[in-house]
């Protein structure tokens, strides 16, 4: 039986938000079978969680942001990329603030947090979200598409009129081995000719070379340039898993996303929801696909 799983020790992120600015703590702790994962604003009076599901999502303005009651918490996206793509289905992510930490603009400092903490099989049998019909969100231009598939892959393809980006596809079979070395590592990505509309309108304070690819009209400003030669569709790639993360169930389907960000990944989310007849929720006792693989 294919088992949930959980951290086994808790472990500290630390930094600053990208869009607020502001000092940012993360601490990732075990968390019981059938859970999921969980955040909590400990700043908070009484402490406030969600727990991850479509419906928690508050707003996916440059960001997935998650909310409850009268409180929320921003740029979760890349903790749960690498919570997806570690394959862990249950945690506490307690939050001293508003914002998660941005770190280097890339899912690596929840890699090593997560590579530190170690994982564990729980006894609970993990059950998936297979998707058996096309389900599609958006247009000819910018869509979502989830296929059947078995295990998840991900093809995403982008296009922008910068020389150094222009059209960039790719598609990856995701499981914790290509996670941690072709798509955590990607950086998020931002133009110069941007940056002071963007903080007139208060987000993007916390930016910088440190945590972001920057580009001008000539090219790239970061010293030692690019991790990848296609970085930017990578980072795509792995925006798109913390959204779908957010069913908070793993996902087994091919996502085909063109020109796509928060907003648009979050509205193929609530479509999922909303289409119960186009997927099904199963057990296994192997994984097909892969090498493990049978159905329970």
């Amino acid at each position: 039986m294919v088992k949930q799983k959980t951290v086994i020790e808790a472990v500290v992120v630390s930094g600053i938000g990208v869009h607020s600015g502001d000092p940012a703590s993360v601490c990732i702790k075990p968390a019981p079978a059938d859970s999921g994962i969980r955040f909590v604003r400990t700043d908070l009076p009484g402490m406030p969680e969600v727990v991850t599901r479509p419906e928690a999502v508050h707003s996916t303005a440059q960001a997935t942001v998650l909310g409850g009651d009268g409180f929320t918490i921003a740029t979760t996206e890349h903790c749960l990329a690498a919570l997806a793509g570690f394959e862990i289905d249950n945690a506490v992510v307690e939050v001293d603030g508003g914002e998660l930490p941005i770190g280097d603009g890339s899912a690596q400092p929840w890699i090593d947090a997560l590579q530190k903490a170690g994982s564990a099989e729980q006894d609970a049998p993990r059950e998936f979200i297979v998707i058996t019909e096309r389900i599609v969100y958006g247009d000819d231009e910018t869509f979502a598409e989830l296929t059947p598939h078995d295990g998840l892959r991900i093809s995403c393809s982008i296009a922008f009129s910068h020389r150094r980006i222009g059209d960039q596809s790719l598609t990856l079979d995701v499981n914790p081995q290509s996670f941690r070395r072709e798509i955590g590592p990607a950086r998020t990505f931002g133009f110069l000719k941007d940056r002071e509309r963007a903080k007139a309108m208060g987000i993007g304070l916390g930016a910088s070379l440190d945590n972001t690819v920057v580009l001008d009209d000539a090219g790239i400003l970061n010293v030692g340039g690019l991790r990848f030669p296609d970085e930017f569709v990578r980072h795509k790639m792995l925006d798109a898993l913390g959204d779908l993360a957010v069913l908070g169930k793993p996902l087994r389907g091919h996502l085909q996303a063109r020109r796509s960000g928060h907003e648009l990944m979050q509205g193929l989310v609530r479509k999922i929801a909303a289409s119960p007849g186009s997927f099904r929720r199963e057990t296994f006792e192997e994984l097909p696909g892969d090498g493990r693989r049978q159905q329970a």
